[in-house]
């Protein structure tokens, strides 16, 4: 038996009372962990120089973190819901990596009622060789950017530090989520109406490109909707990003249009507008306002994988829309798709422009082998 898996070694002791109790799931991801560091050569993780991606959620993900030094908190453990018991992990900042597909179930022995024998499985984990319980392969990967740190600000209300993004706005003063919940409720839904009559510009607010396409039209909210759709697919089919903060990026990316109008590339080469200045007046007084104008800065800085993903749905509504033109006959469309390529910058979004492109637009409804839904049958 190997000694560091002894279940009396002290590492994996500690490991147990982290997790509260010894099971096969524990074990699965302690002994990823140990093989992994093992791979890259390195140690538990201080800070953020190692990364940890798991692709569950069960107990094996405890063993990766008492490990790897690899938590939530420190922002180096990423979470994909895949269902998978598969762990890679990666050092900073050569970006090399190793990917633990776990195969141990093959080895499970079964009780005579069916039921996976429990202390045969956890003696199997403990004492197989790591070649019988995992697939190993090196792999090259891109990394999260590590996490970012936000000033605290005190509450102008009771006075604790509070992250600055979690303050809330009531009557122009920030204050935390405790100090919110215990105001008048009235002047913080009074502050919401005002809100959402603001928003609701945006439905009234037209896009002013299509006037120079030469047909078509719609609201900017109307445009914001399929936006934060596409924002949400993307993200879904690009490892490692915060797939609600896409989507927020999205739902918010326009609102300041709801003071300062759309303008669009003609417009722009004569009116200089300061969306800045209009996101933080819009969301000057809502009680969300400050994760609102951190959203909106995160949008036009175009630095964090969430907001380059959120852009491409932005510019990927726009390339739905001309396509379906082009398909109607508008000759401009096409030029208009030329340039639109070049403004989508992720690989995800280069993907599904190109199967935009290459799909006919009414290619969801209409299928033309069943020609009997057409003419009917007799």
């Amino acid at each position: 038996m190997n000694p560091n898996l002894d279940d009396s070694s002290e590492l994996l002791r500690e490991a147990v009372s982290f997790h509260g109790h010894l099971c096969p799931g524990l074990l699965i991801g302690f002994r990823a962990a140990l093989l992994g560091l093992n791979r890259l050569e390195g140690e538990r993780s201080e800070d953020e120089e190692l990364v940890a991606i798991v692709e569950n959620d069960s107990c094996s993900v405890d063993g990766i973190q008492f490990v790897t030094g690899c938590t939530f908190g420190k922002g180096n453990l990423i979470f994909r819901d895949w269902g998978k018991q598969v762990f890679t992990l990666a050092r900073r900042p050569a970006e090399r990596g190793v990917r633990l597909v776990f195969r141990g179930d093959r080895l499970k022995t079964k009780a005579p009622d069916g039921i996976t024998d429990r202390s045969a499985f956890i003696r199997l984990l403990l004492e197989s060789p790591d070649e019988d319980l995992f697939d190993v392969q090196e792999v090259k990967i891109d990394l999260p950017h590590t996490a970012r740190i936000f000033p605290s600000i005190p509450c102008e209300n009771c006075g604790e530090p509070t992250m600055e993004p979690r303050l809330f706005r009531v009557r122009g003063n920030k204050i935390c989520m405790d100090c919110l919940l215990k105001s008048d409720p009235s002047v913080t839904m009074s502050q919401v109406a005002n809100f959402l009559f603001e928003t609701g510009m945006l439905k009234k607010t037209p896009r002013s490109g299509y006037q120079f396409l030469g047909n078509g039209s719609e609201s900017v909210a109307e445009h914001s909707f399929r936006t934060t759709i596409l924002g949400f697919i993307l993200a879904g089919l690009t490892p490692g990003v915060d797939r609600n903060k896409v989507v927020k990026l999205c739902l918010f990316h326009d609102l300041p249009e709801a003071r300062t109008g759309d303008h669009n590339y003609v417009n722009k080469q004569y009116v200089e507008v300061d969306e800045a200045r209009a996101g933080a007046d819009a969301a000057a007084n809502v009680p969300s306002g400050q994760e609102i104008e951190a959203l909106l800065e995160e949008f036009r800085d175009k630095q964090t994988p969430e907001s380059m993903l959120a852009n491409d749905a932005d510019q990927l509504d726009l390339v739905i829309e001309l396509k379906e033109k082009q398909d109607l006959g508008n000759r401009y469309a096409a030029e208009w798709l030329f340039f639109a390529k070049k403004r989508v910058k992720t690989e995800t979004g280069q993907r599904l422009f190109q199967a935009i492109v290459d799909t006919d637009w009414a290619q969801w409804w209409f299928d033309r082998k069943k020609e009997h839904l057409w003419v009917g049958d007799d």
